[in-house]
């Protein structure tokens, strides 16, 4: 049975071309062509993000033949084949971000199909536009996580419930898709409710027919043969019973940690959002208003309630960090046909296009872009010192194409790496040579300059400090420093070719400036008898490079 909007809107014109009513068909091209052209320059021109270095870090352990944990990584299938490309980490990265531009017109579109289930064409394009155009959206929409991806998935697979006529192709392929979402991410399960709501809805306007439910339950059959299937080809070379309990392990340390009310630290980022986002925060605000008040059957207010959902993860889920709301905001926009009319009628819609491009592009021009060239050459530089691939420390992958040893340094992962009470880092240094360790975290950087380390295991803190000497800015390699006159005993937890610089005594024997010593794991005795500084650095004729290490190599949420 056909439906009409909830709310039509008779187009009027009061005179004004900027409170118009209507949008023609080129300004509203206009409008998409001016998001997508800045979507394509934050894909080029934004600082990669820790998550990015840490998600491509996946797909090079993947390149490399390491163990993966099975569920949340079959990205690294997808893009796998981008490490053969040549370039460096952030060249590889960029190129990723592309098919992340690909996933937001997917998004963008079905927002499109689905609001216009709701309102008319006009304001169904606005509600794509106002998401395409929020500020954090436009920030974190084309970052290379696992956000976009699996948004792209599921807003293809709520448009073909929305608006397809749901036959067995149909729920076939809904269901395809939303397995695939579920093995890209388990964040699937904050979207239940939309499509648990625009299920209702569809079989409403089906006349309860059983023959659609019949076919839906087909769906959720070909949702759960998809993830499995997926699941058992991504881990295949692995041993069965280690990839089920690194599954079973992020499934329940996932539920465990992730929900509770008021149970994150990004809520201020609810703030940001709506600041940068105006009319889409106003049409988030005006949904429940029209909803208590528009005069349609339950189940079409059932829907719209079940779209508007995702905008309350923030309050129960604790990564809710600026890039989510890429994530969660496509059923929320389509929500907005609700209220989009409202703002349109009321402004015209040239009015809210206009303040969606300018609140767009105040966005866009105080970004700070530019900073890729800087973690070039952070990253040029490490592979300057180390032109053979090494074991090393870091935060989140950065220097990807080498195999990093500890665990992602995020607020959850350290927390992880605390309860287990094991000092892991030391622990990595015991069974492999570890001479790399990249300081790219105010935690590595505030541990070496005496600050307090808790957020390390106190004996992984003593090794880490008894170890790694700076080299160039935020690169320390294993090494010791000697100082004018001193004797010491070192426990060598990095063993191989060491570079002599100075003049020093190591267990009695003298060594020049330039010799090349082999030193293995255990205490060695170290005298400097010159007065000057001697140094030990890992490597054969290890240096730094010789222009400055970059100042700035990050940008903030």
């Amino acid at each position: 049975m056909a439906s009409a909007p909830i709310l039509a809107v008779t187009p009027q014109n009061n005179g004004s071309a900027f409170f118009s009513r209507s949008l023609s068909r080129p300004l509203t091209l206009a409008l998409f062509a001016m998001l997508a052209g800045m979507h394509l320059s934050m894909a080029f021109g934004r600082a990669i993000n820790w998550d990015e270095f840490f998600f491509y870090g996946q797909v090079e352990m993947l390149a490399r033949g390491e163990f993966l944990k099975p569920l949340q990584t079959i990205h690294t299938r997808l893009f796998v084949w981008i490490a053969a490309l040549p370039g460096d980490e952030v060249d590889h990265i960029i190129v990723a971000r592309l098919f992340m531009l690909a996933s937001l017109g997917a998004i963008g579109a079905s927002i499109y199909g689905v609001a216009s289930k709701f309102t008319d064409k006009q304001n169904a394009a606005l509600c794509s536009a106002a998401y395409l155009g929020a500020g954090l959206v436009l920030q974190h929409g084309t970052s290379f996580r696992v956000d976009p991806m699996a948004a792209a998935l599921l807003s293809l697979a709520l448009l073909v419930l929305a608006r397809s006529q749901m036959n067995w192709f149909h729920a076939l392929a809904m269901g395809a898709l939303c397995g695939l979402a579920a093995m890209v991410t388990i964040k699937v399960v904050l979207w239940l409710p939309a499509f648990a709501a625009v299920g209702v809805m569809q079989w409403h306007e089906r006349g309860w027919d059983k023959g659609y439910v019949v076919r839906v339950a087909a769906s959720v059959f070909a949702a759960a043969a998809s993830f499995a299937s997926l699941y058992a080809f991504h881990s295949m070379g692995a041993d069965p019973d280690q990839a089920n309990a690194a599954a079973q392990d992020i499934a329940s340390s996932s539920i465990a940690k992730m929900f509770g009310f008021f149970n994150t630290p990004y809520l201020i980022f609810m703030v940001k959002g709506a600041l940068t986002a105006i009319i889409l925060a106003i049409g988030i605000v005006l949904v429940p208003f029209r909803l208590a008040k528009i005069d349609a059957h339950w189940t079409r207010r059932l829907a719209i309630a079940g779209l508007f959902f995702p905008i309350l993860t923030p309050f129960f889920y604790h990564n809710s960090a600026p890039y989510l709301y890429t994530f969660i905001l496509p059923p929320v926009a389509m929500a907005c046909a609700l209220s989009m009319p409202v703002l349109t009628k009321r402004y015209g819609a040239a009015a809210v296009a206009a303040i969606i491009a300018l609140n767009a592009a105040a966005v866009w021009i105080v970004d700070e872009r530019g900073m890729t060239g800087a973690q070039q050459e952070v990253i040029g530089g490490v592979h300057e010192i180390f032109p053979e691939p090494v074991s090393y420390f870091d935060c989140c992958s950065m220097v990807s194409t080498f195999s990093k040893s500890n665990t992602f340094r995020t607020p959850w992962g350290i927390e992880r790496y605390l309860a287990s009470g094991r000092p892991a880092m030391l622990e990595a240094m015991q069974t492999k040579p570890v001479p790399l360790l990249l300081a790219n975290d105010t935690l590595f950087t505030g541990l070496f300059d005496g600050d307090d380390a808790i957020t390390f295991h106190p004996d992984d803190a003593a090794a880490l400090r008894n170890t790694y000497i700076p080299l160039w800015g935020d690169v320390f390699v294993a090494g010791k420093i000697v100082s004018a006159g001193d004797q010491l005993t070192w426990n060598v937890l990095v063993p191989g070719t060491y570079t002599v610089e100075g003049n020093v005594l190591i267990d009695g024997v003298g060594h020049t400036d330039g010799d090349l010593v082999q030193l293995d794991r255990g205490d060695v005795k170290l005298e400097n008898r010159d007065g000057t500084e001697a140094r030990l650095l890992w490597g054969a004729g290890t240096k730094a490079p010789s222009r400055p290490f970059p100042e700035e190599y990050w940008t903030l949420f």
